[in-house]
């Protein structure tokens, strides 16, 4: 079996290797060194990027929160079974929360994602008493994971929505004022002033 080098190839190597003693100064340059075609598929690999985020940055009691995950095909191939995985949903006491609404689970995985598409799916939540008791924020992880050219590429961001506000009658109703008490007592002495 002949084995033979192709021609470009056969030339440049010769030029690389006469007379290179005299030609120490002379830049040769050739091809590129040859990848391997697993780093050249890790080259070649699509990227999926996920956006997550909520509708507002503080929430009270009695509040709905909607999360929303945007997931782009950032890359110039195609990404394959595309899954969104909602990870962990917790309020500051570290209780496992469950959302009021969200996607069926054939919505969270897609087929197929063309290079520079995006699909949208989203989570709702009503923010509780006892997420307010804790304190601290609610914390929304979530994931996403596709195929591409024999890869696995994935994505992860968090959504934090803060539990700082409070509303005017949480917990107890509020205490009366001096004049509201007067009122209510059948005597308004700010008539009289």
């Amino acid at each position: 079996m002949d084995i033979r080098r192709p021609r470009p190839l056969l030339k440049l190597m010769r030029a690389i290797h006469t007379d290179a003693t005299l030609q120490q100064n002379i830049i040769v340059r050739g091809l590129p060194p040859r990848r391997s075609s697993v780093l050249a598929r890790k080259k070649n690999a699509g990227h999926v990027a996920l956006v997550y985020g909520a509708d507002k940055p503080v929430a009270i009691p009695g509040d709905t929160v909607i999360f929303t995950a945007w997931i782009t095909n950032d890359s110039a191939s195609y990404l394959r079974d595309v899954t969104l995985v909602p990870r962990s949903f917790t309020n500051e006491g570290m209780e496992m929360l469950q959302y009021t609404a969200e996607p069926v689970e054939r919505d969270l995985t897609t087929n197929l994602l063309a290079p520079g598409q995006s699909v949208m799916r989203s989570f709702s939540y009503l923010v509780t008493d006892s997420d307010h008791v804790h304190g601290g924020s609610l914390i929304s992880a979530m994931r996403v994971r596709a195929a591409c050219r024999g890869q696995v590429v994935q994505d992860e961001h968090d959504a934090i929505v803060s539990l700082s506000g409070t509303r005017r009658d949480w917990p107890f109703p509020p205490a009366k004022t001096r004049q509201q008490r007067r009122r209510w007592k059948g005597f308004d002495q700010s008539v009289l002033v």
